[in-house]
């Protein structure tokens, strides 16, 4: 063939297009910006088992195919089309329902009581936390349970139409505060006056990109849990207080973390996010309690809003897998909870606060309770 032809020079453009993606794998010209919850596979290390049970073959592939060159931009050209032509999204179990509203499976899930555990487990557990709440009571401290709010209660109207849904029915959420509730356990729904104050505050408390509640949504549980604490151990404390809001469509922290796992090229639509510019009271005649929060990713929130101005040496215990280190960054993790000496600063403590959203109640809630029962009453 003549390569000096437009068939030729034709060729010679397709066959350099086919060994970019090889090139760039070898060389490294150009890197691609990682996707965001999606982790390449590793190479694998070769040996002769392996080999024989083609374990390394099938890994091997695996590799390959996730370190071609430019695949993290090929995967997000092909979301973005997805999404601007056929309003489709691949995200796992993020679903997009009406008005481009994001929403993760499990809590849908937990709003219609598809996951609903039944009485026969979550009772025994309450029984549980009753008598941890006891034990805790003896000794000075106080135990509140939180509900954090639920997305997809707040946003209800804008569900998936296609995901059948029985919200009047029985629910993990509205069975644990009723069977709670029996048996005096302390807790706070803040997922019910969320959906109360729905059309009500200037600003929505959740955000159509993000699943966690946003930082000025979260404000508004961070002052009640602070009166709350307040009124049930007769002191007064420091409180937040804002006069301004800034308005940005530059998403700050989880904001937008939903969004972000669509891996697209282009914002799904223009967004305002609000951001109050946060002033604490004078500590001054106040009094800074030890406070332990323990409880999913919503108490992260709760710690970058600075509820510990509020207490004196607070801590974090995330899931009650980690304590972290009172930066709270994510990666800043003190100590694991297996290796750390719970008790004694549960001892040292004054208010035990227990966090979760509908969709953990059953899930991950369990772990600090169960720990601290059989601590408590190890022959039970």
């Amino acid at each position: 063939m003549e390569f000096r032809t437009a068939r030729g020079r034709l060729l010679i453009f397709i066959l350099f297009l086919l060994a970019c993606p090889l090139l760039n794998h070898h060389y490294k010209i150009i890197k691609s910006a990682a996707l965001n919850c999606i982790w390449p596979a590793q190479k694998p290390v070769f040996s002769l088992a392996a080999w024989w049970d083609c374990s390394y073959q099938n890994s091997l592939t695996g590799y390959l195919n996730d370190a071609i060159g430019f695949r993290e931009d090929m995967i997000r050209v092909n979301n973005q089309l997805d999404f601007s032509i056929f309003n489709k999204i691949n995200a796992g179990s993020v679903i997009m329902g009406g008005h481009h509203n994001l929403f993760y499976l499990d809590y849908i899930e937990a709003y219609c009581g598809t996951d609903y555990a039944g009485d026969n487990y979550l009772v025994p557990e309450l029984v549980k936390m009753k008598k941890v709440q006891d034990t805790l009571e003896r000794m000075g401290k106080l135990f509140v349970f939180v509900h954090a709010g639920n997305k997809a209660s707040y946003y209800s109207e804008d569900l998936p139409t296609d995901i059948p849904c029985n919200s009047a029915g029985k629910t993990n959420l509205k069975n644990f505060i009723r069977i709670g509730d029996s048996l005096g356990i302390h807790q706070i729904d803040f997922n019910s006056w969320f959906v109360s104050l729905k059309g009500k505050t200037p600003h929505p408390l959740f955000n159509k990109q993000g699943i966690h509640w946003g930082l000025y949504g979260a404000l508004f549980a961070v002052d009640s849990l602070i009166r709350y604490i307040e009124h049930n151990k007769g002191i007064r404390m420091v409180h937040p207080h804002w006069s301004e809001i800034e308005h940005s469509h530059v998403a700050r922290r989880s904001e937008d973390d939903m969004e972000r796992l669509l891996n697209l090229i282009f914002p799904m639509d223009t967004v305002t996010y609000w951001y109050p510019k946060l002033n604490w009271d004078d500590s001054a005649g106040c009094t800074k309690p030890k406070v332990i929060y323990i409880g999913d990713s919503f108490g992260w929130t709760f710690m970058h809003d600075g509820i510990l101005n509020s207490n004196t040496d607070g801590e974090y215990w995330n899931y009650f897998r980690s304590s972290v280190g009172k930066d709270f960054d994510h990666t800043a993790i003190a100590y694991e909870m297996k290796d750390y000496n719970w008790p004694e600063a549960i001892h040292k403590a004054d208010c035990i606060v227990v966090m979760y959203t509908a969709a953990q109640l059953v899930r991950t809630s369990a772990a600090f309770i169960d720990s601290a029962y059989h601590y408590y009453y190890p022959a039970k």
